[in-house]
């Protein structure tokens, strides 16, 4: 394996795709933040889901460093409606598996637009975040009662850039 020389900072296209998962990871803040409003959740569940969201806004504002003026800082309300209408009531299993499906499209996103970037710095940080949401789907499925074997399985679609931005 080759190592770059150097970290190389994002091109004007890398920009614009991290601008777009900006906004991708905002709209999972906000749907962490509906989930963690539901009375269904004890106070456990619900720290948990206040960890999730503080975890996407993180993702959201490190990629906002490395955008720079053209991130938006705010939801993706494509993002956000997707999943909305699932993460209400009091049926907890569903609201988890919402989440997970929103955690598993967000990371196979991330994926393909590591191998979209060209800057090694924007390729790095999406891979990082990646990484934190196929944990935080398996921790999903593993509180909804799904085997292992199921919460292993990521058979979500990414979102494309502009669509869902």
């Amino acid at each position: 394996m080759t190592l770059p020389a150097a970290v190389t900072p994002p091109t004007k296209a890398d920009r614009e795709l991290l601008a777009f998962a900006n906004s991708a990871e905002f709209a999972a803040r906000d749907l962490y933040a509906a989930a963690a409003a539901l009375p269904a959740f004890n106070d456990e569940e619900k720290a948990l889901l206040v960890g999730f969201h503080d975890h996407h806004r993180a993702a959201g504002q490190a990629l906002a460093g490395t955008v720079g003026a053209i991130a938006t800082n705010v939801r993706s309300d494509d993002v956000f409606n997707a999943f909305r209408g699932r993460i209400q009531g009091s049926d907890k299993i569903s609201v988890f598996d919402a989440l997970r499906e929103l955690e598993n499209t967000l990371a196979n996103t991330h994926l393909s637009l590591v191998g979209a970037l060209e800057g090694t710095e924007g390729a790095a940080l999406v891979a990082s975040i990646l990484n934190t949401q196929a944990r935080q789907s398996a921790a999903l499925a593993i509180l909804a009662g799904r085997s292992l074997d199921d919460a292993l399985i990521n058979a979500a679609e990414s979102l494309a850039p502009g669509v869902g931005s």
